[in-house]
This record gives structure tokens, sequence and C-alpha cells, in this order.
């Protein structure tokens, strides 16, 4: 009876603790309302850097990248499964204002990337 009633008070502390890791780790996640841009627009300094939905899914067929401009900064965006979110970007582009969801934002070798876990329109 002894053994059963320390087993089930260890069990519940080990789901009560598993939910508090749950819970810390989604209050690091930070929302960023920023733009979709296409990465050759701001290699070539174009002014009007909006896109339509179309020119963005074109473009990522292309290969050119798309990238968030958030803070007058171009960040690369990564799925959480580490692939890149090109695709999720361009059905975004058309929005004046793109809030994601990121944990991860960082700066590599002067490369700035974030870890996307959401994306939303913020019009």
């Amino acid at each position: 009876m002894k053994k059963v009633l320390l087993f089930s008070v260890l069990l519940g502390m080990i789901f009560v603790g598993l939910n508090s890791v749950d819970a810390n780790a989604q209050k690091k996640s930070k929302k960023y309302i920023g733009q979709v841009i296409s990465l050759d627009d701001v290699i070539t300094a174009k002014k009007d850097k909006q896109l339509t939905k179309d020119q963005a899914k074109a473009l990522v067929e292309q290969g050119i990248p798309l990238v968030f401009l958030y803070n007058k900064k171009v960040y690369f965006v990564k799925n959480e499964d580490g692939s890149f979110a090109f695709k999720k970007l361009a059905n975004y582009a058309q929005n004046k204002k793109v809030v994601i969801t990121a944990a991860t934002i960082k700066t590599v070798s002067g490369i700035n990337y974030m870890v996307m876990s959401d994306i939303n329109s913020g019009d």
C-alpha cells in the first residue's frame, strides 16, 4: 500500500514537472511584427518591397529566398524542424504586417535568423 502511494506521488510530481517545463518554453516565445520581403529586393535596394502572394510564390519557385524584415534588420526564417520557411512566408507576403512567433532569434557570422513556431497576418 505504501509503495502504491509513493509511486502515485512520484508520478504526480513528474507530470507537474513536465507541465511547468512546457509552460516555461511557451513563455520564452516572443511575437515579432514585420514584413515578408524578397532578399533580392534588399540586395538591389528596391524602394517598394511589398510583394503579392503570387510574386512571392514565383520567387520561391525560382530559388530566390524570402526573408523577414523586423526593426530594419533582415532575418532568415527557419521552421522548428530546421528547414527554411520560404513557402510559409510566401503565403503572407501580401500582408503589410506579419506576426511571427519565435523562441529563438540569433545572429551567427553576421547573419540574422529566427526559428518560427507560428506565423499570422498582422493586418
